[in-house]
């Protein structure tokens, strides 16, 4: 595989997931729908094994290495949902996995992390500190690092999330992804490229966590802002594969509030009976921003997990 997966690798990955990872729900929400002002559809990968869309590209990158390589295991980092997709992925492949996350991951993860039996290492500080932890780790043992984000072999897994929104509604003009390190977005974004062309793919990202926003309108890689976020898994930097995909198949990244991320949450909640996390709510504040009036319809907003912990959730319930 290039550097940039081809449609060809997402087909094959969506192949390789059969069975494996569940095709999630694509449903109308009307509430949205009618908040925003068009037609909204919401891609539930909160339904999705393990909680998120994490799972298909991990599955499909330990699915994907020579059978000799297995025994050794793999090694990665997260701040927590990639490393539960590379642990469910690894238990299910007899694949032993190192995972490093930071101390201030969410509590539900890390402890489900260990439940699937991977060796979990916390580390002290961001995101970035327990990614850098990892790939040492993994060079010194010379172990397979499965990058949560750039790895071609993991944005072709996350690109199956574009062929099951394609296969439901081809009509889709505007795919609203949240965007962190690319992966996703990335994956989604060279789906539309190849499959509907006349699509627009827009990512979205918190004022804390905007790392892809700022590095593409600067031109160049920009570091991630370093601030308590809401949006853990949307936080850290990204790297130049990333970005270089970011500025072939990604045509805008939005910036919205956390507080606006809070409201999009207690609305999932309340009004669709979805528990999204921060992370995910994100493509809702989007629109209830207002941010993509005009944007041509429908819109398939992917609501890409759920694993929150339940005091988080329950404290913006109750505001």
């Amino acid at each position: 595989m290039a550097d940039f997966p081809a449609i060809t690798d997402v087909l094959a990955a969506a192949r390789r997931l059969e069975g494996v990872a569940r095709r999630t729900p694509l449903e109308r929400s009307e509430w949205l729908s009618d908040a925003a002002g068009q037609e909204v559809w919401l891609k539930l990968e909160s339904a999705q094994r393990t909680g998120s869309f994490k799972l298909r590209g991990a599955y499909n990158a330990i699915a994907s290495l020579p059978p000799e390589a297995r025994p050794r295991g793999v090694v990665t980092a997260s701040a927590g949902n990639h490393g539960l997709g590379v642990a469910w992925a690894a238990r299910a492949l007899g694949v032993p996995a190192a995972i490093f996350v930071p101390e201030s991951a969410a509590a539900t993860k890390r402890r489900r992390i260990a439940r699937y039996g991977a060796i979990l290492h916390e580390v002290a500080g961001t995101y970035d500190d327990a990614h850098h932890a990892a790939e040492a780790h993994a060079a010194e043992r010379g172990l397979p690092f499965v990058n949560a984000f750039s790895d071609p072999v993991v944005v072709a897994g996350q690109g199956t999330v574009g062929t099951e929104v394609l296969a439901e509604l081809p009509e889709v003009r505007t795919f609203l992804v949240p965007a962190g390190g690319g992966g996703l977005i990335g994956g989604v974004g060279t789906v539309a490229r190849a499959l509907a062309p006349g699509a627009r793919v827009v990512g979205v990202q918190t004022e804390a966590t905007s790392a892809l926003h700022d590095s593409l309108r600067a031109g160049e890689l920009r570091p991630g802002p370093v601030a308590p976020t809401l949006c853990e898994g949307l936080a850290g930097d990204i790297d130049a594969p990333s970005l270089a995909l970011a500025r072939r198949v990604v045509d805008e990244v939005l910036v919205v509030s956390e507080a606006s991320v809070r409201r999009a949450m207690r609305h999932l909640f309340v009004e669709e009976a979805v528990v999204a996390e921060g992370s995910a709510a994100v493509v809702v504040a989007a629109l209830l921003e207002g941010r993509l009036a005009g944007a041509p319809g429908p819109v398939a907003a992917v609501i890409s997990g759920g694993n929150v912990d339940a005091a988080v959730l329950a404290s913006i319930l109750s505001e």
